[in-house]
């Protein structure tokens, strides 16, 4: 490291906040630490469109990232990207992410890669990239030590600085104040603020000993369909063992499924549980069902307690716990079966269900669904995905097309009265069912130049036909 360098990395260090003071602190090797982290850490600059009501605007941004394996897998913080990439809030009409259009890797050198997306985890928010085959290993990838960490254990932090500076990171110290059990286990320091997200975290002898993410914590009475939320939640360190499970099976839609039941739930208050005479320590309220879901396959109903899994009682009085038994039927994956111990409510008596669930693949979100973007029409049709069809109460098997995602305003389709949102289920009285027959209908009326294209539409739950004139030159 250069004398410049050097200069201000001292600079930073007498600058950062240091949240604990160690008897030893004279004794920690701070350029050692930094340099074993420098190596591994990268900046993350992505850009992707947010696409919202059939409109799209262009989002960037630029995160800190960790090099964790020689195959060039890096991780990196994705809370932006993670919106609407859930089956719970995928449905027209929702903020939606789209996949980064582009990933660009900067590693300590100043070297950047373009590097291909992968997928982002929609509990803790950490988000994967590779890198192409050709550099993998130009970025050294950390060594993480499984070492349990202790209360009150003095511990090295590090965080991003803007754009423009060097180096790239600062450090502190600071110290363990906690060590949560429930919902999962995570290490607290008290201090720690989401700028810290996905950045490494070392004992002071220079041990790789976690990373920092948000903790999940479900918000409000009420839980999305199968999805784990975020609110104003605190970050923490997620252990190793946790990170490493999550590391060997990496959230890409390709190559894994997850799990779905198909509920709505929400955690079985202890008074809920009194004014019904069940005497459990905790459990899970199904607020609803999904028509057509393995929940409703299995004859659960809206109101039912589960109180049991797998002969085991859930311990579940706070929707903040809720995100453990989201996670099992996420990672379980299709074909899983989930025994379930269910106490069902009514005006006569209580009646105890044993029930079996078995799981299938989570319906594919909008953000996965295939699509066609039409330059003639200026419009983006895409597949209707299980969303739509729960958001509109509509029956898939009696309402069969392809949606208008987005839609460019002045386009032959705008101008002419073609919304986003609509269910377009004929194209020139011709059946439409999947991108693949809208896109091929489009393309002959290229070829023919057409003077109109005549749309029919499910529209506020009737049928309505709009007439699309075209200017061909």
């Amino acid at each position: 490291m250069n004398r410049l360098v050097c200069f201000i990395l001292a600079i930073f260090l007498l600058a950062a906040p240091s949240f604990s003071k160690s008897d030893k602190g004279d004794n920690v090797d701070h350029m050692k630490l930094y340099k074993a982290v420098d190596r591994v850490m990268v900046t993350v600059e992505y850009k992707a469109e947010m696409t919202f009501m059939g409109r799209s605007d262009d989002i960037e941004g630029r995160v800190a990232g960790i090099s964790v394996e020689p195959q060039g897998t890096i991780i990196f913080d994705g809370a932006s990207l993670s919106v609407g990439s859930h089956f719970g809030a995928a449905a027209f009409g929702a903020p939606r992410v789209e996949k980064p259009k582009s990933l660009k890797v900067t590693d300590s050198k100043g070297n950047t890669y373009d590097a291909e997306y992968i997928g982002v985890d929609q509990f803790s928010s950490i988000a994967f990239c590779r890198l192409p085959d050709s550099v993998k290993k130009e970025i050294p990838a950390v060594e993480f030590s499984r070492k349990e960490l202790e209360l009150g254990q003095e511990i090295i932090v590090f965080w991003m600085l803007p754009k423009g500076f060097e180096p790239r990171f600062q450090m502190g110290e600071s110290v363990i104040t906690n060590i949560l059990s429930k919902p999962e286990k995570y290490y607290l320091t008290g201090e720690l603020t989401p700028d810290f997200a996905m950045t490494p975290v070392l004992t002071e002898s220079g041990d790789f000993i976690g990373i920092i993410t948000t903790i999940t914590r479900s918000g409000g009475r009420s839980v999305p369909f199968d999805a784990g939320e975020s609110f104003g939640t605190p970050v923490g360190i997620m252990p190793v063992k946790r990170f490493e499970e999550l590391l060997a099976k990496p959230p890409s839609p390709d190559e894994f499924k997850r799990g779905w039941m198909g509920i709505a739930l929400q955690a079985l208050d202890p008074e809920v549980a009194a004014f019904w005479n069940v005497d459990v320590p905790g459990g899970i309220i199904v607020s609803d069902v999904i028509p057509h879901s393995p929940a409703e396959k299995a004859d659960l109903e809206p109101g039912d307690f589960i109180i049991g899994l797998d002969g085991n009682p859930i311990d579940i009085s706070d929707d903040g716990d809720l995100s453990v038994f989201q996670k099992s039927i996420s990672e379980l994956g299709a074909g899983g079966t989930m025994n379930l111990m269910v106490v069902r409510p009514g005006e006569a008596r209580v009646d105890t269900l044993s029930v079996v669930v078995t799981l299938e693949d989570m319906p594919v979100s909008a953000g996965d669904a295939p699509r066609h973007e039409d330059k003639n029409f200026d419009m983006t049709i895409r597949d209707l995905v299980f969303a739509d069809y729960n958001a509109r109460n509509l029956d898939p098997d009696e309402i069969k097309g392809i949606i208008v995602d987005k839609q460019e305003p002045g386009g032959w389709a705008s101008v002419d009265g073609l919304r986003a949102g609509d269910i377009i289920l004929k194209i020139n009285d011709r059946k439409v069912e999947s991108v693949d027959e809208g896109k091929a209908i489009l393309a002959e009326i290229e070829k023919d130049k057409k003077r109109e294209a005549v749309f029919m539409v499910w529209r506020f739950n009737k049928t309505q036909f709009v007439n699309v004139k075209t200017h061909w030159e």
